[in-house]
């Protein structure tokens, strides 16, 4: 997808540096996950070669290694010691509880909409990461709160756990793929993404540039997500992944125009209703005011604004001295339900609008890249969107 072609290349640039620096097997994970993210012709050479190339460290590497093991312990002994010293502020500590006691709760756990778009999702991983960072929150419990925030991010950012998880849950520990989905993707091979780099992969490997000061926090090897990617070089995984991208979309297509069907529903029953019940007329209304709808009202359950005819008001059966309450009650959710669903398409409209933005802003294969524009379509204001989920 061209939103995740920057994270793809950030990726590349840290698998080749663990190649520069020796580890074959590091590389190859995160130059997979590269081609996974946006597979271009470098990364697919990368992945061939680091493949091919994996193989135990040459005699000089292994010194190299070695030597690296037995400074550890001084190493580990001055952590210690800076450990004993740091500070934490109580806002941090009640973060970190936050997190722990909402840690099956991913939406809460990231601190984003269960209705966030990938955008969204990733500026509040990155907000997150940099909160509960343990070189910069030293409060007890940082470091479990920073895999928490990579663990719910690995599977809201896949969109088939996100609704695996949206519908089961993460009863089944997150593994994000249902039995006909796995089958499926029978192909596919297990890799593992550490908390450490997932985070270098966002903040190009370099956590001082991130506000965090250095990055030398050890994760152990147990504490490893399972991430699922595609073979690599594999036409037939690759047009079964385009044929189930293909049907999302056709689903998503199909569930916009749900809405539509049902507003058209009802203004037939309506228009049925008021044909077999000549008594029951009900007035025409509209939520802007324009002529000839000047009158303004409101809903008594939402204080919802509308405005109405005067006359034609009048000669309804809501105007006349004989009104039924039960009438009006029905008429004013009908009202309700038309301005949800207004405010539902001005929601999507907007939401369109900022992806679009956002796009534009970032370039074509990072030419005319600007931050600025890019900042300002970030922080656009979606007041439908807004409203919307005040009035649920």
């Amino acid at each position: 997808m061209e939103v995740n072609r920057d994270e793809a290349a950030r990726a590349l640039d840290i698998a080749q540096k663990k190649w520069t620096a020796g580890d074959s097997a590091g590389a190859l994970r995160i130059a997979r996950k590269s081609h996974s993210l946006y597979p271009t012709a470098l990364s697919e050479k990368l992945v061939a070669e680091y493949e091919k190339a994996d193989s135990p460290l040459p005699p000089a590497k292994e010194a190299e290694s070695e030597l690296r093991s037995r400074s550890k312990p001084s190493s580990a002994a001055k952590a210690e010691e800076e450990e004993n010293t740091r500070t934490h502020t109580p806002q941090q500590l009640a973060s970190v509880r936050a997190v722990i006691s909402a840690k099956s709760d991913y939406y809460k756990v990231l601190g984003a909409e269960r209705t966030a778009t990938d955008v969204e999702l990733k500026r509040a991983y990155r907000k997150s990461a940099l909160l509960f960072h343990p070189d910069k929150n030293f409060a007890p419990g940082a470091d479990e709160a920073f895999k928490l925030v990579a663990h719910a991010f690995t599977i809201l950012s896949d969109p088939d756990k996100r609704a695996h998880y949206d519908r089961f849950g993460a009863g089944d520990g997150g593994s994000g793929f249902s039995q006909p989905a796995q089958r499926r993707r029978a192909q596919r091979f297990d890799d593992e993404i550490s908390p450490e780099d997932l985070f270098n992969m966002f903040f190009g490997g370099n956590a001082a540039a991130a506000g965090g000061g250095r990055f030398g926090v050890q994760f152990g090897p147990n504490v490893r997500f399972a991430q699922h990617f595609q073979q690599p070089n594999t036409r037939r995984n690759h047009n079964r992944a385009e044929e189930d991208e293909s049907e999302r979309s056709l689903w998503s297509a199909c569930m916009q125009f749900v809405p539509l069907v049902l507003l058209a529903l009802s203004l037939f029953v309506s228009s049925l209703l008021s044909l077999l019940f000549a008594g029951s007329v009900m007035p025409n209304y509209s939520f802007d005011p324009s002529p000839p709808y000047t009158e303004l009202r409101h809903t008594h359950m939402r204080n919802v604004q509308y405005w109405v005819d005067p006359a034609e008001y009048a000669r309804s059966s809501l105007g006349a001295d004989d009104g039924s309450l039960r009438e009006l009650r029905s008429f004013e959710r009908d009202v309700e339900a038309q301005y949800v669903s207004r405010l539902q398409r001005r929601c999507r409209q907007e939401k369109e609008h900022k992806r679009m933005e956002i796009h534009r802003a970032q370039g074509w294969f990072g030419i005319g890249n600007d931050r600025t524009r890019l900042q300002a379509a970030m922080d656009l204001p979606l007041p439908a969107c807004d409203e919307l989920r005040r009035f649920r």
